[in-house]
């Protein structure tokens, strides 16, 4: 399987203390990232190249729009495509609302440590390369 370092994530976090830690964690990962703090925007910025990124940690209460709702958005115009939501509310929909979504179980609740991060975002990953899919 190919190395962390080849893919590129998109990361919407609001919060700009969890976006630094976060940021830091992905980096210490090797990821490649592109960071919006807004959910119309991380929208934007994924229907404008979808193919670019591999991956969404998307963070399920910023202000615009919820994270489940951006997940099945951004499912429309890739289907299958690997979506991690990333929440610090105990109140998250609930398991059927998120396998409805597509993203089944990948929800991290914050705060994460960097294990946590790390073994969601390689099962994510790996699950979506295993599909056929660009890794």
């Amino acid at each position: 399987m190919a190395s962390q370092r080849q893919h590129h994530i998109l990361l919407l976090e609001d919060d700009a203390e969890t976006l630094s830690a976060t940021t830091g964690m992905l980096e210490e990962l090797g990821y490649n990232l592109s960071v919006e703090t807004s959910g119309l925007k991380a929208l934007r910025t994924f229907s404008e190249e979808p193919d670019r990124f591999d991956l969404d940690l998307l963070d399920h209460g910023v202000a615009d729009i919820t994270g489940l709702e951006l997940a099945q958005r951004m499912r429309r115009i890739r289907p299958g495509f690997p979506v991690v939501i990333y929440t610090g509310y105990l109140d998250t929909p609930s398991p059927e609302q998120f396998e409805a979504a597509g993203i089944g179980g990948r929800v991290i609740i914050k705060p994460a440590t960097l294990k946590e991060l790390s073994d969601v975002l390689q099962e994510a990953l790996g699950g979506w390369a295993r599909n056929g899919s660009r890794p």
